[in-house]
Formats: C-alpha cells, sequence, structure tokens
C-alpha cells in the first residue's frame, strides 16, 4: 500500500469537496425556489397529498470510475451499476444489483508456457478464464423506531452468472457465496456486522493451513450527515474484515462526499439523480501480495467517483 503526501491529501479532500457540486451545479439553480412560492404551495401539497401505497418498486442505474468494495478495487476501471428493489411497507424488502468486474480478479488466469530449462522442467499452466460480471440477490426487514433506533436484517447472495471456477489447478471453487448482515442505526451514525456463511468468495484453504473460510467477518461503522451547505451529505466509514485461515485480513476507510440532484427539461426537472466523491484507503494488511492480480494493485489508495438515477 502506497503512502500520501500531505500535500496530495489536501488536493483529495479538494476534489472530493467540489465534484458533487460541479456534476448538479446548473441543476442547483433551478431546484431552489421563492420562499413565497414554497408557502403558496404548501396548501396545494397537503390536500394532494395520498396514502403512501404498501408495495413500492424503484431502478438504479450508475456509472462508477470504479467499483470499489471495502478498499477493493473490483472492476479496474469504469463500472456500470444498477438494480431493481421491491418493498414494503411493513418493512420487508427484496432486489437484484448488477456490477461488471476484473475478470483477472475473479479468477482469469493467462497461459503460462513450459520452460524445459528449468530444474525441475516447468510444463506449462494452462489459460483459464474469469468473471466478468456480479449480481447480487438479496431479502432484507427494517424497521425505525420511534425513538430513532433503527435495524436491517439483510440475506444477500452474491451469484457470479458465468461460473467460471476461482479456486486453484482443477479445483471447483466458485465465487457464489452467501452473507448476513445486521445493522443498528441511530440518526447520522450506522454499525452494520457481515458474515458470510460459505467459503469467502471462492477462497480455500489451499496455502498450507487447515480448515475453511465460512465464516468470514466484516465490521463497519458509518456516518451519513447532511451538511448546511448546498445540501451536501457527508459521508465516512472505517470497516475492518477478517477472514479465516486466508491471510486476506485488513482495514479499509473512506471519506467523501454526494449531492442530490435534478435536470431541467421542456416539461419538468427530471429527478433522482445523486452524484459523489469518495477517497478510499487501507491499513493493517495482513498480506499484501493477496490483493496483487495480475501486477494490478487492487487495494492502493483511490479516489473515484460516480452518477446514478433512482426512480
Amino acid at each position: 500500500m502506497k503512502t500520501i503526501s500531505w500535500l496530495l491529501n489536501r488536493q483529495v479532500l479538494s476534489a472530493l469537496c467540489v465534484a458533487p457540486i460541479l456534476l448538479s451545479a446548473n441543476a442547483y439553480a433551478d431546484e431552489m425556489p421563492e420562499p413565497a412560492a414554497v408557502e403558496a404551495a404548501a396548501p396545494a401539497a397537503e390536500a394532494a397529498k395520498e396514502p403512501a401505497p404498501d408495495w413500492t418498486y424503484t431502478f438504479n442505474l450508475g456509472l462508477y470510475s470504479e467499483y470499489m468494495f471495502r478498499g477493493v478495487s473490483l472492476s479496474d476501471g469504469p463500472a456500470i451499476q444498477g438494480g431493481f428493489d421491491i418493498g414494503h411497507s411493513s418493512g420487508f424488502y427484496a432486489g437484484t444489483w448488477w456490477s461488471n468486474l476484473d475478470p483477472y480478479y475473479n479468477g482469469q488466469v493467462d497461459r503460462v508456457d513450459a520452460d524445459p530449462t528449468a530444474t525441475p522442467p516447468v510444463d506449462y499452466a494452462p489459460a483459464r478464464k474469469g468473471n466478468h460480471l456480479e449480481t447480487d440477490w438479496y431479502v432484507g426487514y427494517a424497521h425505525t423506531f420511534e425513538s430513532g433506533l433503527g435495524l436491517n436484517f439483510l440475506g444477500n447472495y452474491y451469484v457470479y452468472p458465468e461460473g467460471h471456477n476461482i479456486g486453484t489447478g482443477s479445483t471447483k471453487d466458485t465465487e457464489n457465496s452467501f452473507e448476513a448482515s445486521v445493522a443498528i442505526s441511530y440518526k447520522f451514525l450506522t454499525y452494520t456486522y457481515y458474515r458470510v456463511l460459505t467459503d469467502y468468495y471462492g477462497a480455500d484453504n489451499r496455502n498450507g493451513k487447515d480448515g475453511d473460510t465460512k465464516g468470514a467477518e466484516y465490521h463497519e461503522l458509518k456516518v451519513n450527515y447532511t451538511l448546511p451547505i448546498a445540501d451536501l451529505n457527508f459521508m465516512t466509514k472505517v470497516g475492518y474484515q477478517n477472514v479465516r485461515h486466508v491471510d486476506a485480513d485488513q482495514g479499509d476507510f473512506a471519506i467523501g462526499l454526494n449531492r442530490n440532484f435534478s435536470i431541467p427539461s421542456a416539461a419538468k426537472p427530471i429527478e433522482g439523480f445523486n452524484a459523489g466523491a469518495y477517497y478510499t484507503r487501507t491499513f493493517a494488511v495482513a498480506n499484501e501480495g493477496y490483493y496483487t492480480s495480475n501486477g494490478r494493485d487492487v487495494n492502493q489508495d483511490t479516489v473515484w467517483f460516480y452518477v446514478k438515477r433512482t426512480w
């Protein structure tokens, strides 16, 4: 993991502050009605207000400069991500989410030719395909009490439709994994505990240690807070991952800003957009070699951006 100088950190923080504003600057002026207009519109809005439906259906689609997952870049460049959610007024929900991946970090291996001059001679290693696509399928239950305390229970099955193996040699270790989590929130603070109930995304115990990788844990503490400046939303988080019998333990830290905005149109503004910029870094890495893929350092310090829409 590379060390970032104090000067670069200042540049990173400046970029995080400016990017969401620039991405939505044109829309911001159109979202600010005059105070008188707000007062006049309030009674009409109350009269037109209807009971909330029992079921809600939402779609989301976004373009990201990187697919960042717990401090690790899983895409090696831009990622298109999107999903669909169904929610019920009782608190139960279900959905799916999709993203492209870097196949080299997800099982791909290039052919290595034989070396007859080596002692002993080295036979060739055949090429192997990797997964280009991740799909998540999840169900959960969320409830917020009158005190402001919230609970969220989630079960998420990570599926890689191409089905390429990620294990060593001729093993049949797929990346498909099931993870359960529980989140406790109060106001702007959320703590989430994740536990993988299967092997850890295809990782096995073929590193000379006994046991499997079931029971990998991830702890995350997150702050989401709306700033009194241009409707900017501030987010920071710290997490730590522990994987049994594999040297994949590490911590990660992220900080950034995002902002909701709309795009003006001839009829009415197109709502549901959000843009953001974040800085991510990792720490306490148990084995840096585990996070090297085809010569790429996948957990290096990263500034990444996105714009998405939910409707």
